[in-house]
């Protein structure tokens, strides 16, 4: 009894596979004209949509004891309570890397370079400074960090070459500015802040650690200054790319006559059925 079941399902599996192959063989000219038309569809799409290029700068960061104010709060720690203050956290390499991410640093970029137009040349909405800055960090720019090789990777897609490496590197080199003028802001602050300390005590032991502490922040304030790589260095500057990263016409293209074949199955099937019904009492 089983068995005479079993042999009638694969009748049936067979009745309904060759319905459906004489299905798409009687509308095959509908089928493919609706394919043809889905893949031409498709075609003009991908083929009109301009060429996006990225353009990638490859950055590690400085590692030096100098260039970071971490040695100030180390050796003043042990101080503030003998001079009674409170000191904030100090700048580090994490400050360093949540620049390249931070909406500061974009929408300095865009104010200085003057991009809002550009930016918002196909916006549907009004173009605002917020708008521009959220859409060249979710649309543009890209951080991408090798925690193994110690490398950060700046990526700026655009679709312009020259462009996206210009912005890539420009990225780069406002970040270090930033950081170094606020390293340096910190510097002269921390160094006029000792200086009054320095008037206000007699102690020697007092007094000679704060000239150490002066003396590095002396340090640092030279070094921000002098060096234009202050917390990356650019081990390989972005180029203009000669190869596009999108969009992927040939895939497009094959996408839309399939799903153009897709749809020419279901009306073919949609317009079996309706004919169906109707010669049904």
């Amino acid at each position: 009894m089983i068995s005479s079941d079993h042999n009638s399902s694969d009748q049936d599996s067979e009745l309904d596979f060759s319905a459906l192959v004489r299905l798409v063989w009687h509308n095959k000219a509908l089928i493919c004209a609706v394919s043809l038309a889905g893949g031409l569809a498709a075609a003009a799409v991908a083929f009109t949509t301009p060429p996006v290029f990225r353009a990638e700068a490859v950055i590690v960061a400085v590692h030096e004891k100098d260039l970071s104010a971490g040695g100030f709060a180390n050796q003043l720690g042990a101080l503030t309570s003998l001079v009674g203050v409170s000191l904030g956290q100090p700048g580090n390499g994490q400050a360093s890397d949540a620049m390249l991410e931070s909406r500061r640093l974009v929408e300095e970029f865009i104010k200085r370079n003057d991009l809002m137009p550009l930016l918002s040349k196909n916006a549907k909405k009004p173009p605002t400074l917020w708008l521009a800055v959220k859409e060249f960090k979710e649309g543009t720019l890209t951080v991408r960090k090798d925690t193994r090789r110690g490398t950060t990777t700046v990526a700026v897609e655009w679709t312009d070459p020259a462009i996206a490496a210009l912005w890539a590197n420009g990225l780069i080199r406002l970040a270090n500015e930033l950081i170094r003028a606020r390293a340096i802001d910190d510097a002269t602050r921390n160094i006029a802040y000792l200086n009054r300390q320095l008037e206000q005590t007699n102690a020697v032991e007092l007094r000679q650690a704060l000239f150490d502490i002066i003396k590095n922040e002396t340090k640092t304030l030279m070094l921000a200054n002098g060096r234009d790589d202050y917390a990356f260095e650019i081990v390989d500057p972005a180029v203009a790319p000669e190869r596009k990263v999108r969009p992927h016409r040939a895939i497009i293209t094959l996408g839309g006559f399939v799903l153009g074949g897709v749809l020419g199955t279901l009306i073919a099937f949609g317009l079996d059925l309706r004919r169906r019904r109707r010669v049904l009492p």
